[in-house]
């Protein structure tokens, strides 16, 4: 892998993660972090071959941000449907039929 499809990846995973906690929640966190996770192996072996290359630093950094931050995010995303799970379920007990 290129360090241009690195970047790429990286920036998508930072992107997904952002957008994540907007709309989409885990699903969208789960992409994230694949797209990170294949960012950082293609940039990891990219540093290996050659550690001087900066551009290869720049696509290591942002993979490692992106995963970070899709962790995080789908933590965030966890955390909010535990906490809002039992307002959802005691709203819905104890309706039965339409209620216009």
């Amino acid at each position: 892998m290129n360090e241009k499809k690195c970047r790429s990846l990286g920036i998508a995973s930072i992107v997904c993660a952002g957008v994540s906690l907007v709309i989409f929640g885990a699903l969208l966190d789960i992409v994230g972090f694949v797209l990170g996770m294949l960012a950082f192996r293609g940039a990891k072996g990219l540093l290996a071959a050659n550690p001087t290359d900066p551009y290869a630093q720049n696509a290591f950094k942002l993979a490692r941000i992106g995963v970070v931050l899709s962790l995080v995010a789908f933590i965030a995303n966890m955390l909010t449907a535990v906490f809002l799970m039992p307002q959802l379920m005691q709203g819905s007990m104890g309706v039965s039929g339409a209620t216009f």
